[in-house]
């Protein structure tokens, strides 16, 4: 099967901090699958000052197979290609923010070369994966014998993209029309989706969990940064958003002075970091690298996924790194919702912050079932997405 994917994340990105997320995760799983003979991945458009800014560094690695303008094509492995838009509308990009992204992707430029990469590298038959709510109007551009949108967090819910919610699901109902298929990462996304655009099919591929970064039998090494950190600590490793419960961390926080709280991720809402109570048990390890990070989970003894219960506060998230926690078979202690519910076998549920601050008391020893690695690998994830194809 030759595949194209549209990866909501740019390919710098993924390269500079590692394959953590879910679209980068399905890619790295999608180049080692033998169904698949050519991966051509249709980078995100960006500009240099987005590439200055956030130090990504300009150069992709690789074979630069075709070239025209502002666009490459380039070879990133044996069968991997990725198609690269570097657009000199700075100011336009400055302006409209995240809209600048949905005009792009209908650049007419931009469709014709990738057809010209998909006629050189001699692939008359390709079926689309898309990732990104913001490329709907470059699927009609393109004629792939199947399409999949992955809805995965949903859009509509998260306080970024208030101010343009009438074109996320102007979007959506886009991918209703012209998508073969849904998926998505939990149920509550099932739900709203399929009531909100009247789906007719959307299937669920929860996340799932790198086997190779994250397992037991690996010798992990002890980060310098958190050598010193006094024991026992709780841990929480994840981007630092809206979805946090400040008022349940915090007081978890408070109740357990003898707990260190570890935390490590990219702060991507600054008011509910600051929310945070800067104790003395608290610390903050700032991002890591993916390949890295296992070390951090690996020195908690407790792990911590304080989210919100309340339906008008989730964004349909599903937590990878609570996989990635269970992998390392430490007692991890979440709250009901955003696909943990099913999980219940595997980690600790509180359904308030009493009952979570009281689980952190109890101490780190996990009497819970261990979670079959295999099934919940993103290999196995990769293998129902190419089945439903």
């Amino acid at each position: 099967m030759n595949l194209i994917v549209i990866p909501f994340h740019d390919w710098r990105k993924i390269i500079k901090e590692g394959f953590r997320t879910r679209d980068s995760h399905f890619i790295e799983s999608l180049e080692k699958s033998k169904s698949i003979n050519t991966l051509l991945v249709v980078n995100r458009p960006t500009t240099i000052l987005e590439i200055f800014l956030k130090k990504k560094g300009k150069k992709i690695e690789g074979e630069i197979v075709l070239k025209r303008k502002n666009f490459s094509l380039i070879k990133v492995s044996n069968k991997t290609y990725v198609i690269d838009f570097i657009s000199n509308d700075i100011l336009g990009q400055i302006r409209t923010k995240f809209l600048w992204f949905i005009k792009k992707y209908a650049n007419k430029d931009f469709v014709h070369f990738i057809n010209e990469s998909l006629s050189l590298l001699e692939i008359n038959k390709y079926n689309v994966v898309s990732q990104n709510v913001f490329a709907h109007k470059l699927i009609p551009n393109l004629e792939p014998q199947k399409s999949v949108f992955d809805a995965w967090d949903n859009f509509c819910l998260i306080n970024d993209y208030y101010a343009i919610s009438d074109k996320i699901k102007s979007a959506y109902l886009n991918y209703a029309e012209k998508a073969s298929l849904w998926i998505t990462n939990s149920n509550d996304n099932i739900s709203y989706f399929s009531k909100e655009f009247s789906l007719s099919r959307i299937e669920l591929i929860k996340n799932g969990l790198d086997t190779k970064r994250f397992n037991s039998e690996n010798n992990y090494l002890e980060p310098n940064d958190i050598k010193n950190i006094k024991k026992p600590i709780v841990g929480f490793g994840g981007k630092i958003t809206q979805t946090i419960n400040i008022e349940w961390l915090n007081y978890a926080i408070e109740k357990n002075p003898d707990f260190s709280f570890v935390l490590i991720g990219q702060i991507l809402d600054k008011a509910i970091f600051n929310s945070i109570l800067k104790r003395p048990n608290v610390y903050y390890l700032g991002d890591k690298f993916y390949d890295e990070y296992p070390n951090y989970v690996n020195s908690f003894d407790i792990c911590l996924v304080p989210y919100y219960i309340e339906e008008d506060k989730k964004s349909g998230t599903n937590p990878i790194k609570v996989y990635e926690y269970l992998a390392l078979n430490k007692k991890v202690i979440g709250t009901n919702g955003n696909g943990l519910e099913d999980l219940k076998d595997y980690l600790f549920l509180a359904d308030n912050k009493e009952d979570m601050a009281e689980e952190i008391m109890k101490g780190f020893l996990n009497t819970k079932s261990q979670l079959n690695l295999k099934d919940n690998s993103w290999d196995t994830k990769t293998e129902e997405l190419l089945n439903l194809f």
